[in-house]
């Protein structure tokens, strides 16, 4: 718990990335692949990447703890995404070869979110909407209220009367082990959790 983070967006490629053309094994009807070189990009330099300590990626789904009607709530990630015609428009900007300048996103472009949806932060806004990333999503929130179907893992590990949530975390008397410990919310506000197993993402956790 002294390491508590509050990262919104999805952290960058730690290398330069370079663009191939063939086609992606990831995307359809992409005839182009971007891949990782073995140069770190000078943000990676500059943040100190030689003096970092790598760890286990422990692949889950993104959640915050703010506050929702008054109290602490958990939030899910859910990201808001441009509809059909405005994605096959970007589609096309992207494989296009001539050089345009940008792509121009309208707020219609984009599918509806819930009232209570929220931007991340650090979202760049424009005539005060949020603007998309470099993917053409808008990456936010919604908060997960209790029994809910949809975010029935998320609603799993919070218990809203207690104001508590379920959190791994080093033994108190052993660092080299991890134990599940119920944690006040208050105490996870402002804070982005990676919510965990069996049944997120497929993992082993």
């Amino acid at each position: 718990m002294s390491r508590l983070g509050a990262v919104q967006r999805k952290v960058p490629c730690l290398f330069v990335t370079q663009v191939k053309e063939e086609p992606s094994a990831k995307r359809e009807r992409q005839p182009f692949k971007v891949l990782a070189t073995e140069t770190l990009t000078r943000k990676a330099i500059d943040a100190d990447i030689y003096n970092a300590i790598p760890t286990e990626k422990v692949d889950g789904t993104c959640c915050y703890v703010t506050t929702y009607k008054g109290r602490p709530y958990l939030w899910a990630r859910l990201d808001r995404k441009p509809n059909k015609q405005a994605e096959k428009r970007f589609k096309k900007f992207l494989y296009s070869l001539e050089d345009s300048k940008e792509f121009i996103w309208n707020i219609e472009d984009f599918k509806h979110v819930p009232e209570c949806w929220i931007p991340a932060k650090e979202i760049q806004h424009s005539n005060g909407n949020p603007l998309p990333d470099e993917n053409g999503h808008i990456p936010g929130w919604v908060p997960v209220e209790k029994n809910s179907k949809q975010y029935c893992w998320h609603s799993s590990v919070v218990n809203y009367e207690a104001e508590v949530a379920l959190v791994l975390k080093h033994h108190a008397d052993d660092p080299g082990l991890l134990e599940i410990s119920p944690v006040p919310l208050s105490n996870l506000l402002e804070q982005t959790l990676e919510l965990i197993g069996t049944n997120i993402n497929a993992n082993p956790y």
